[in-house]
């Protein structure tokens, strides 16, 4: 619980201005305390860049006290780069964390990183925790979609939110005319890793090369749980608060009933949801968080519903993103935070034996505020 209790600690004192708000008129946008920063605003100069990821956990496994694996996912990106994937520990119980699959949510990388960090190294509650689990952790899967130097058929630079793939064959849903596809929706959960998850039947034609490398990992892996990080826009409550993160587990309920695994997804809700709570838990009344429920879709290739389809407890979380580089590493330590939460209670058990009333209990995302300078 050491890095938890650490950045409690600094969330604390830094954090809280990021959750105040004052009411606004009815029909109005909230004026939000402070007046900002917004989307427009954003800074990406403090943000690992794709050689300075690698480098970053090059470093970090050179000097790690314990089981510690950094190699490349299974497949490339479309460009040939390659996919840093961490492995922590070497215990009985597989937990897999991804993050940043849209390129321009990246916020939660560098919240990665943190625990990274953090378990690599020689405490008491490091050592345990890879004693406990085989943690594998991708801190960015869309190493295009950030900082690839590739422009788009309109002549647009990256950070965007899809991968890179200026063809479009077939079966392109959720595709970007001349740039390419959102990785976050074309996670196969059928056999096949390569199954095309939006095209009938059993087939290889998925085209998206860092989705197939997820579920290749996870194939691998057989994670018990999986959580996905991304950033969301910025919304507000009932009372003007500033929600500074959104959570939600697989709902794909329609799907389950088509294969015929209803039963066994309701049951992978439920410990999903248990997932969901250690993450509330950790973030409600310090202050600084101000967590909601996310409006989620029912698309099964989404990470969270496909990996829910295949068994594994799925959480999705979201963190305010797309805002200024200071505001960034205080959002990243709450993403940290959370993480850290799914991971001390799957390493110590508690995560199987606990509540879901914090995830029951979640309100749903408020309205979402526009920068009101434009």
């Amino acid at each position: 619980m050491a890095i938890a209790r650490s950045l409690v600690a600094v969330l604390s004192a830094t954090l809280l201005p990021l959750g105040l708000a004052l009411a606004a008129p009815a029909g109005a946008d909230p004026d939000t305390v402070p007046g900002g920063p917004w989307p427009g605003q954003e800074n990406t100069n403090a943000i690992h860049g794709y050689d300075e990821l690698w480098k970053t956990l090059q470093t970090i496994e050179g000097r790690a006290q314990g089981a510690f694996d950094l190699a490349p996912a299974p497949l490339t990106s479309n460009t040939g780069r390659e996919i840093p994937v961490v492995t922590i520990g070497d215990g009985p119980t597989p937990v897999m964390f991804i993050a940043n699959q849209h390129g321009d949510e990246y916020v939660v990388s560098e919240g990665m990183l943190s625990v990274i960090q953090s378990l690599s190294g020689g405490s008491a509650h490091a050592q345990a925790v890879r004693d406990a689990l085989t943690l594998t952790i991708v801190p960015r899967v869309n190493v295009d979609g950030f900082d690839a130097e590739v422009t788009d058929l309109s002549g647009r630079t990256t950070p965007w939110r899809q991968n890179y793939d200026t063809a479009c064959p077939a079966f392109c849903e959720f595709y970007a005319a001349g740039r390419g596809y959102d990785i976050n929706r074309y996670h196969s959960y059928s056999a096949s890793a390569y199954d095309h998850p939006y095209a009938p039947g059993p087939d290889a034609d998925n085209p998206v090369p860092e989705a197939i490398a997820m579920r290749l990992l996870w194939d691998e892996r057989q994670p018990e749980v999986v959580v996905d990080f991304h950033h969301q826009g910025t919304y507000v409550d009932d009372d003007g608060r500033m929600i500074t993160g959104s959570i939600m587990w697989p709902n794909a309920e329609a799907e389950a009933a088509r294969l015929g695994i209803s039963e066994e997804f309701a049951e992978t809700v439920v410990r999903s949801k248990q997932a969901a709570s250690q993450m509330v838990t950790a973030l409600d009344g310090k202050g600084y968080a101000n967590i909601t429920r996310y409006p989620s879709t029912e698309f099964p290739g989404i990470a969270r519903n496909a990996y829910g389809l295949l068994g594994s407890a799925s959480v999705l979380y979201e963190a305010r993103g797309g805002i200024g580089s200071a505001s960034n590493g205080y959002l990243a330590q709450q993403t940290a935070v959370a993480a850290q939460a799914v991971v001390d209670a799957a390493a110590d058990g508690s995560l199987w034996t606990s509540s879901t009333a914090p995830a029951d209990g979640l309100r749903e995302r408020g309205p979402s505020v526009q920068d009101p300078h434009e």
